[in-house]
């Protein structure tokens, strides 16, 4: 019997005929010990039906919830099921480098079991509405963390995003408690959520496709500013409510600029 080790989390929501490119990048893989857990968040488009052959395979389980339930509730349904020491988080309509899994397993092995997730290196690929490519754009750098106000102020947003199974449950899953009740900004707070107990490391590896197209979740330029700014406020009260935040706004897109001590004019 095949010891897997690795598991594949695909959340999914009308991702229409990207699915399918997702899933076959994860059947491409040099890496053979996975498998996949694919949760269709009540989608109303043919995507599930655009996969079928991928889904006979008995190393990939289809949860389909009967309504939609948004992003963090979906992955949560995933991650109960999971029993893999490790995750692969991959959006349904993002794909990997055939590479992808075996670099970060490798890389798995050589950090210390305080890491609760691995990231690197993606290629932010440009699409129309007709999903012609129009331009690709390498984003290399990052760094790694283990002090959780260094990486707030990073603004820093891990793709891929590699993560230690067991960290993720004894955090409790991703976050559900805010106004939104986890549709929106999920991978950011469950970030807060490991860095407050773990480290989070990068590898200099390009390892992931960010599809840059028409639907993405993060167009919504004004709600992605108002559940950020909103997460912040939230994270630093968790942490103690010691520092007041000071926010910029870079090319319409919120960013933290700064933590001002609430007991020490020196900000941070």
């Amino acid at each position: 019997m095949e010891n897997y080790d690795v598991t594949v989390l695909i959340p999914s929501y009308n991702p229409g005929k990207f699915l399918k490119d997702a899933l076959e990048s994860v059947f491409c893989q040099t890496y053979k010990k996975w498998k996949v857990v694919l949760v269709d968040d009540a989608s109303t488009d043919q995507s599930l039906a655009s996969v079928e052959e991928y889904l006979k395979d008995p190393r990939v389980t289809l949860i389909r919830l009967k309504e939609n339930v948004g992003q963090s509730k979906a992955q949560n349904e995933g991650l109960a099921v999971i029993d893999t020491p490790f995750i692969m988080k991959l959006d349904s309509d993002d794909w990997f480098f055939s590479d992808t899994i075996e670099k970060l397993r490798n890389e798995a092995e050589r950090v210390s079991d305080h890491v609760a997730l691995i990231w690197g290196n993606k290629t932010d690929v440009y699409e129309d509405r007709e999903g012609n490519k129009l331009l690709e754009v390498p984003r290399i750098g990052g760094r790694s963390y283990c002090d959780k106000y260094k990486f707030l102020l990073s603004n820093d947003v891990p793709f891929p995003r590699f993560y230690r199974t067991s960290a993720l449950k004894q955090v409790g899953g991703w976050p559900t408690d805010d106004p939104w009740e986890g549709r929106h900004l999920e991978d950011k707070r469950m970030d807060a959520l490991l860095i407050e107990h773990f480290e989070i490391h990068w590898v200099d590896e390009m390892l992931y496709n960010y599809r840059q197209h028409a639907n993405n979740a993060t167009r919504k330029i004004d709600l992605y500013n108002e559940v950020f700014e909103w997460h912040i406020y939230d994270t630093l009260k968790k942490w103690g409510d010691l520092y007041s935040p000071v926010f910029r706004t870079y090319c319409g897109w919120k960013q933290l600029a700064q933590l001002i001590p609430k007991q020490n004019p020196d900000p941070v």
